[in-house]
């Protein structure tokens, strides 16, 4: 699975995410219009006056910047020379494309320490910037980024940076401005300061262009997965960089190794990429016929059938859609020239499903007597007739590491009172709900944001529950508070999933020792689970990594925290004859994704008559 093929699925799964969520902020007229202006130059930036000793104070990692050492001798350097170019060299340069999104408009622009999830984000920097090494689309093989060449020994990597590398501002890219990007996110107090301090034990600037990274595991494919972690800070943009990072840094954009940079905003409606003049990577191997775009519009519209509207005008140059009795009255409606795919996904799916507090829910028997009671299956028929599938495993769409036998719990109303019983709820009351001895009730509250399907899911998981014993309280509340909810730990079940992505699933993220908020809502606090998430993110062979996701899965299954929603893996898609996607070897793909490719930034624009 390539990083941009499971990047794209991420933007797709994002979209079907944020409609499940709500929107943030609603699209409306009038938004403030605000132009960015970048002040372009070639001169590096100064380093913190107390650099050295911040670098210092850190604690269970090291940090170390200015320095120069010799990598030592006999490394195998790689450069990825024998893998072919990525795009197509049929591909134009110049021109709009212009995009939708059913996700919120971004709350704030920040590159790391976001509060609250910022879907927008995915397609800001995680599909634009250049990462120390990459990963080829078609081959799978590692390709450059911003490092032209890479060794590994160990659990460490080297990584000769390009020498060539700029931020969008102009400024040179140098090997401490990993350093800095690493201390900024660990003194931020945030989850990328987090996953830095599991994943990796020491980041070093040894001159400005070799960096020397070494992991506290080894890993598969480790100069990716350094690269993963670790992004870079332009000093002089940090220079005031505080106590109020959030507040002071939340509007202002920040440089990046990007081909691309935000123009202008217009709030709640629009946000424009401009391309960077000049852009460092432009003449790269696996990178000059990426990108080809001028100018890319982010257009916010309230729903689909805006979307639609949009793209009839030619306001919209793509639009997919999930929806496939949406999608047949579009097909029905729309001129000739339009063009259409169907496809059926296979890649990394969110796992949409009911997460459960074993801290607030704390008996086990109540939570797998909770499982068996909700009527997941009714509930997702009720919805897609069809059009979706239920989703069976945490760790769905990983090819060959997915297992294919995890447990489940059927809905089974018998096998529901045992469990309660178990739990001490014997007796029903005059409302049917079950009661222990001292009177108490079996109820739970199940907090989520409203939409029309999350809303006919759960009142199909209230009902089916109620014939079992169980009250399950429907808690409708915006995703910024259930998202407040989640970082204090008090929800009891909540209507969950977060973005998927990578090579493989990043189990710590939800289940590890330091795993907490939004993420890890699950609260298990289980060693043994705890132990094979560490055990996979060290593992690598696949083989290895297999084994592990199996008892992973089966651990997560036994702890009864997690109940399986649906995976919508069927997309249709649409676009105008002027935007084209490659058709060469190396971007060629197992099945016609046009909006996969164009999260990859390989499509271009072609208004000749």
């Amino acid at each position: 699975m390539h990083p941009h093929r499971t990047a794209a699925r991420i933007a797709l799964h994002v979209l079907l995410l944020a409609t499940v969520l709500g929107c943030l902020v609603h699209f409306f007229p009038g938004g403030t219009d605000t132009t960015h202006t970048v002040q372009e130059t070639g001169a590096p930036a100064a380093y913190p006056p107390d650099f050295a000793q911040r670098l210092a104070r850190v604690q269970g990692m090291r940090l170390a910047a200015g320095g120069h050492a010799e990598p030592p001798q006999g490394l195998a350097w790689q450069d990825a020379a024998g893998e072919p170019e990525t795009g197509d060299p049929a591909a134009r340069k110049g021109g709009t494309v212009r995009l939708g999104n059913a996700g919120p408009y971004p709350a704030n622009f920040l590159h790391f320490g976001s509060t609250a999830p910022q879907f927008f984000h995915h397609s800001l920097f995680r599909m634009l910037e250049i990462p120390l090494a990459a990963r080829h689309p078609a081959t799978g093989a590692t390709i450059p980024g911003t490092a032209r060449q890479w060794a590994v020994k160990g659990n460490t990597v080297y990584y000769r940076l390009n020498p060539a590398a700029r931020y969008t501002n102009g400024r040179p890219l140098r090997a401490a401005d990993y350093v800095l990007g690493a201390l900024l996110r660990l003194e931020c107090g945030c989850a990328e300061g987090d996953a830095l301090r599991a994943g990796i034990e020491s980041v070093e600037a040894a001159g400005e262009h070799l960096l020397i990274v070494t992991l506290r595991h080894g890993t598969y494919r480790a100069e990716q997965a350094a690269a993963q972690l670790l992004h870079p800070a332009e000093p002089g943009f940090y220079a005031e960089f505080g106590s109020d990072y959030r507040e002071r840094y939340a509007q202002r954009i920040p440089p990046t190794t990007a081909a691309y940079t935000v123009g202008r905003t217009q709030r709640g409606r629009l946000v424009v990429l401009q391309h960077v003049p000049d852009w460092w990577a432009a003449h790269e191997k696996f990178y000059r016929h990426r990108f080809n775009a001028d100018r890319i519009e982010h257009h916010f519209p309230n729903d689909e059938a805006q979307h639609w509207e949009l793209f009839l005008r030619g306001g919209l140059d793509v639009l997919q859609t999930r929806n496939i009795a949406a999608w047949e009255r579009y097909r029905e409606l729309a001129p000739p020239a339009i063009r259409f795919r169907d496809f059926t996904a296979d890649s990394p799916a969110p796992p949409y499903g009911i997460a459960v507090n074993a801290g607030t829910v704390a008996s086990l028997p109540l939570r797998r007597g909770l499982m068996h009671a909700m009527d997941m299956d009714a509930a997702v028929q009720l919805i897609f007739r069809g059009e979706a599938e239920r989703l069976r495993s945490f760790t769905t769409g990983y090819a060959d590491i997915s297992p294919t036998d995890t447990p489940e719990y059927r809905h089974d109303p018998a096998a529901a009172r045992a469990c309660f019983a178990q739990a001490g709820f014997t007796r029903a009351g005059g409302d049917g709900i079950l009661r222990r001895g001292d009177g108490s009730r079996l109820s739970v509250r199940l907090a989520y944001t409203p939409s029309d399907k999350v809303d006919a899911l759960v009142n199909t998981l209230v009902q089916s529950a109620r014939a079992c014993g169980a009250e399950i309280v429907p808690e409708p509340l915006a995703w910024q508070d259930i998202a407040r909810m989640m970082q204090d730990g008090r929800h009891e079940m909540v209507f969950w999933a977060t973005a998927a992505g990578g090579d493989a699933p990043d189990y710590a993220r939800h289940f590890g020792r330091e795993a907490h908020g939004f993420d890890a809502p699950f609260h298990a606090h289980d060693a043994a689970l705890e132990e094979l998430a560490a055990d996979f993110a060290a593992a690598t062979d696949a083989a290895t990594r297999r084994g592990l996701a199996r008892q992973i899965d089966r651990r997560i299954q036994e702890l009864a925290v997690w109940l399986p929603a649906w995976r919508e893996n069927r997309v249709h898609a649409a676009h105008h004859p002027r935007i084209k996607f490659p058709d060469c070897p190396a971007c060629r793909f197992s099945t016609p994704e046009p909006y996969d490719v164009a999260e990859a930034h390989l499509f271009w624009v072609d208004d000749t008559p």
